[in-house]
């Protein structure tokens, strides 16, 4: 493994910092932290498993010949009995366990070769996390709203909880693959807050076999089951107050190109400048549900989010159903004025999809528009031949600014102290003005069929356009 992964899996799991923080750190963009640090885990996980076919396959072949071993050593503890070997000892323990525990018995079998420790499967007594824990929420002190699922007894997973419903599936995945575990058992009385937790016993350690912002699959004594999600918004305090529940949903994501789609899944080619096309240039999306009749539409470019790795298959693959057709929702538009006020036609929209509608993008009394999106910075005309960005998506993020009062109706002419101005209908047929402190948009939707778009500067209005 390279240094710089090995320093990214460190500050990931022992110092626990987000990938931003670790992006900041090593001067990486977070998606490249995001890649080198799955791509990572992935190769780990395979090496870690074949160590484990290793060890099984050594411990069934010694343990087969330890009755004809003389140095058998029966300890005093219980029914533990020590086999030892010039290269290799083998301790199967049978022995009583500590006060306090659940069971009479502590079991299992610990392997150490030329004095290492390789195997040990020695259980042990369960602690939970909520021990001396004043903090913890409890769920009666909680009204959760989940149809059709059992609010008692939950999971957390990659930022999300899940419950599990009155309903069952039948899965069609490997039930040897998973992408993480829940390995941390709380009191029942509490709500999961961290990754990997749950309040209910059946469910600790077991693996989790697919996971998205809507359900979850988790393999309980080789049985898929499915699990699914509950909004933060249905979890409120007893006394009517939303409850604050932290997001850490760290999504990865590139722009690729479909190939190939049924209502299950979709192939894409990720962009060449994506870090995903150094795992491979075809890429399968699994949904993880069907979209019954709905297709994206072959040669279009979409935004694909995902958490985990990416399964390193023939082709590779990626679950998720988090996908965006209208490139990324969050960017900054900058904008630099030219000397004369013309207006230049810059592309066209069928230039970026063939099956898009026919209309124009124009400056006005612009020489540039640059944005940055997905942490890069480039021109407005690469972002959208990318597609990182689409014209009706930057159509979509004006009208949610004028939604969430951004865009405060106090004038026109571009004067106010406000970064964003105002919103405008014209009665032409429907073309909106967008102001801003630094640029105007105009999305033209005229009665003579024009839907052209302008962006131009904040003194900009559609009598300037003389359509």
């Amino acid at each position: 493994m390279e240094k710089k992964d090995q320093e990214i899996i460190s500050l990931k799991i022992l110092s626990k910092l987000t990938f931003s923080e670790i992006a900041e750190i090593l001067g990486e963009s977070t998606n490249t932290i995001k890649w080198r640090y799955y791509k990572s885990m992935y190769t780990l996980k395979i090496l870690l498993s074949n160590l484990s076919m290793f060890i099984v396959t050594a411990t069934l072949g010694i343990l087969s010949i330890k009755n004809q071993n003389k140095n058998a050593n029966e300890l005093k503890d219980g029914g533990t009995i020590e086999y030892k070997a010039l290269l290799y000892t083998i301790t199967d323990y049978h022995k009583i366990a500590p006060e306090g525990s659940k069971t009479g018995y502590l079991e299992g079998i610990k392997i150490e070769i030329l004095g290492f420790e390789i195997f040990n499967s020695l259980e042990k007594k369960t602690e939970t996390t909520t021990t001396n824990n004043e903090e913890r929420i409890k769920i009666e002190d909680l009204k959760i709203r989940a149809e059709n699922i059992d609010t008692t007894k939950l999971v957390k997973f990659e930022g999300i909880l899940y419950g599990k419903p009155n309903e069952f599936i039948d899965y069609a995945g490997d039930l040897n693959k998973s992408i993480g575990k829940i390995d941390l058992l709380i009191g029942e009385e509490y709500l999961p807050q961290l990754d990997g937790e749950t309040n209910c016993k059946e469910f600790c350690n077991c693996n989790v076999l697919e996971a998205n912002e809507k359900t979850m699959v988790l393999n309980i004594d080789n049985v898929a089951v499915l699990f699914r999600a509950i909004d933060k918004e249905n979890i409120k305090k007893s006394n009517g107050e939303i409850l604050e529940i932290a997001d850490n949903i760290e999504y990865s994501s590139f722009v690729g190109t479909i190939l190939e789609e049924t209502t299950k899944y979709m192939i894409v080619e990720p962009n060449e400048d994506e870090e995903e096309r150094k795992s491979s240039d075809k890429i399968k999306i699994n949904y993880g549900t069907d979209h019954m009749d709905y297709l994206y539409g072959i040669g279009r470019k979409v935004v694909i989010y995902y958490t985990g790795y990416i399964m390193e298959s023939d082709p590779a693959q990626i679950n998720t159903n988090k996908i965006e057709t209208e490139g990324y929702e969050n960017f900054e538009i900058t904008v630099k004025k030219s000397k004369e006020i013309t207006k230049k036609k810059i592309l066209n929209n069928k230039d970026l999809s063939a099956d898009g509608q026919d209309f124009n993008l124009y400056y006005y009394g612009l020489d540039a528009v640059n944005v940055k999106v997905d942490n890069k910075e480039m021109s407005l005309e690469e972002a959208l031949k990318s597609g990182k960005l689409t014209l009706q998506g930057i159509i979509q993020k004006a009208n949610r600014d004028e939604k969430d009062g951004k865009l405060e109706l106090n004038g026109i002419e571009g004067k106010a102290d406000t970064d964003f101005l105002n919103a405008r209908i014209c009665y032409d047929g429907g073309s909106t003005e967008y102001h801003y402190k630094d640029y105007t948009i105009i999305k033209v939707h005229n009665v003579a069929g024009n839907r052209d778009v302008y962006v131009g500067i904040p003194e900009m209005n559609l009598k300037d356009l003389k359509l």
